[in-house]
């Protein structure tokens, strides 16, 4: 999504949703297509159109509802926030802005490379910052990933979120290398906020090393290429048991850029040392580890 395709002109037979009428299609996955958009003044939007089979499942509908009405409420900088919508029609659909910009897995495979540290830094900052402000609306997003975050010249934005509930009654449980271990057991349950942190800490590997940190298929993380300087962070985020990783404020404060507004203490090196220790103890899925008073 480097740049904008030209609108499509009237008459060229094109579906209309609402007040979007769907152009090129950008992509397709478990919950249908998503294509750019443009309304009657040539605003852009991302338009997802659900696919047929589910829009027969009424319990989707409704989850689709009440995942819409929670996602109308998340607004940032460092999302693409959701901008109309219609879960209740024959074909159901929401559109979110439109970002033009790579993507961060187009970013780092194509046009340059791992991100240095000061980039790698504000890449964490900015997914935190999107992270808490999907939590805060009481959403997760359940499927961040690479693809998912997109490099504008105001900074990195986060997409695609909040679909977590639907996308799991679609039968669709994200993708290997960047879904937290408690989602991949024969008694997953659904995502939660601890589950988008593992996901954040694949993404800042994979942009620091260019490679997922599961691409070598072991069950434990290759951060060999991930700077000192964060690689507590990166270890803690990636914790087996989802109560050792941090809150998304904790991490951009680890990141060294806390996020506004927040009243807490600064965190300290103690507190640092700590999350990666609790990392490395925390087995996957229910290891032992002795709970101990930590700003989160």
């Amino acid at each position: 999504m480097a740049s904008s395709p030209d609108a499509p002109t009237a008459g060229q037979g094109t579906p209309s949703h609402g007040r979007w009428r769907a152009g090129p299609l950008l992509g397709q996955g478990g919950l249908g297509r998503v294509f750019l958009a443009y309304d009657g003044t040539g605003r852009a939007a991302a338009l997802r159109v659900v696919r047929a089979s589910l829009a027969r499942d009424q319990e989707f509908r409704r989850r689709l509802g009440r995942e819409v009405h929670a996602m109308a409420a998340v607004r940032g900088p460092r999302v693409a926030a959701l901008v109309d919508a219609d879960p209740h029609g024959a074909v159901p659909w929401l559109a979110t802005e439109y970002v033009p910009g790579p993507t961060l897995a187009t970013r780092v495979r194509d046009l340059g490379g791992p991100l240095d540290v000061p980039e790698l830094r504000t890449l964490a900052h900015a997914l935190a910052g999107a992270l808490d402000d999907i939590h805060r609306a009481g959403l997760v997003h359940g499927g961040l990933r690479p693809s998912n975050v997109l490099l504008t010249a105001d900074g990195p934005r986060v997409a695609d979120f909040g679909m977590a509930g639907c996308a799991a009654r679609a039968g669709y449980r994200g993708r290997p290398g960047y879904t937290a271990p408690e989602l991949l057991t024969p008694a997953r349950g659904e995502a939660e906020p601890p589950s988008d942190v593992f996901a954040l800490g694949a993404v800042l590997a994979f942009a620091a090393a260019g490679r997922g940190p599961f691409d070598a298929g072991s069950d434990d993380p290759d951060l060999t290429e991930v700077p000192q300087e964060l690689l507590p962070l990166v270890t803690a985020c990636l914790a087996g048991h989802p109560v050792a990783r941090p809150a998304p404020r904790t991490v951009a404060r680890m990141a060294g850029l806390p996020l506004p507004g927040s009243r807490r203490r600064a965190l300290t090196l103690a507190d640092t040392l700590l999350l990666a220790q609790l990392a490395v103890a925390a087995s996957p899925l229910g290891g032992r580890w002795t709970p101990r008073t930590v700003e989160r």
